[in-house]
């Protein structure tokens, strides 16, 4: 089998990876730098510009499956360039792979796509679904609704699609939760926002096994990528100073403050989406941290 992969250097794309090669799955992966290009037996690069529309078609050679999270990174001051250069990036990525694939011959079977729980309504009191419709109408969740739009239309050409909507990712060396943790360890950790605010997280390597599981049963829409047990931004918190073993003894931070120094961005960390696992579960994926304490402790107890 062999899959490819667009966004395979990044954080998720890179955890995937190592996985499926770790099951003997031979990944082929785009990039935009030519010197990233390698060519092993089962790891092999490609070169594409999808600014440009421009894509080695060689790349879907012999592939079964496509997962595409290419994206510019989210963690940026949120201007107008970069908040244009966060949407493109998405929408051209998913547009060359259409292009590709409607302009060539190939074998691909299904095509997974990335998208974030920030398309749901920010909400203190609401359990979403997949099935819920109440979206967010600002920034994020404006782009995961554009991504979204173009990744289904994948289905035009008789391929399936899968959409999985990430929720606060866990690692201990990228994503949010680094940042979190440092201000922990140097006594400075404190609330964000209200604290009643919604986190609705999953363990890195849950994600990406049921990226896998996804690619290996037939599934097929709108799942979420979420823990089966969210927690409110105090108990996330106080759950990470116990494993750390440093108290959280600062006053919170008020939302307003946090939008004089973080703008726009401000929305990922005092936003509220508390977001439902239960069709993952019911599709067969048994989570293999389903409480945020395990988690924790998995990543900061190796």
């Amino acid at each position: 089998m062999r899959v490819l992969i667009t966004g395979a250097t990044g954080f998720v794309g890179s955890a995937l990876t190592e996985l499926l090669l770790k099951q003997n799955i031979e990944v082929n992966y785009l990039t935009t730098s030519k010197q990233k290009i390698v060519s092993e037996l089962n790891y092999k690069g490609f070169y594409w510009d999808p600014d440009k529309f421009e894509i080695d078609s060689n790349c879907i050679s012999g592939v079964d499956y496509i997962f595409n999270f290419s994206g510019k990174s989210i963690s940026c001051r949120w201007n107008s360039k970069n908040k244009q250069a966060i949407l493109q990036s998405r929408i051209n990525s998913s547009k060359t792979l259409f292009k590709l694939l409607s302009e060539n011959k190939n074998c691909v079977k299904k095509v997974i796509s990335a998208s974030a729980i920030g398309i749901y309504k920010n909400s203190f009191t609401e359990l979403y679904s997949e099935d819920s419709s109440e979206f967010n109408t600002d920034f994020l969740g404006k782009v995961c609704q554009e991504w979204e739009a173009e990744n289904k239309k994948f289905n035009q050409l008789n391929i399936e699609t899968l959409i999985v909507r990430f929720g606060l990712v866990l690692s201990e060396s990228e994503g949010a939760l680094p940042q979190f943790a440092k201000t922990m360890k140097f006594y400075v950790g404190s609330l964000l926002g209200s604290g009643k605010q919604w986190y609705s997280w999953i363990h890195i390597n849950d994600l990406v096994e049921i990226l896998y599981f996804g690619m290996n049963h037939n599934i097929s829409g709108i799942i979420n990528g979420v823990a089966p047990n969210p927690k409110i931004q105090s108990d996330f918190l106080k759950e990470l100073s116990i494993v750390l073993k440093r108290p959280m003894w600062l006053p919170r931070v008020p939302t307003f403050i946090l939008r004089l120094v973080l703008g726009e961005m401000h929305h990922l960390v005092t936003d509220s989406q508390k977001v439902s696992a239960e069709k993952t579960e019911k599709l067969g994926y048994k989570f293999k941290f389903q409480n945020v304490n395990d988690a924790f402790l998995n990543l900061y107890k190796k």
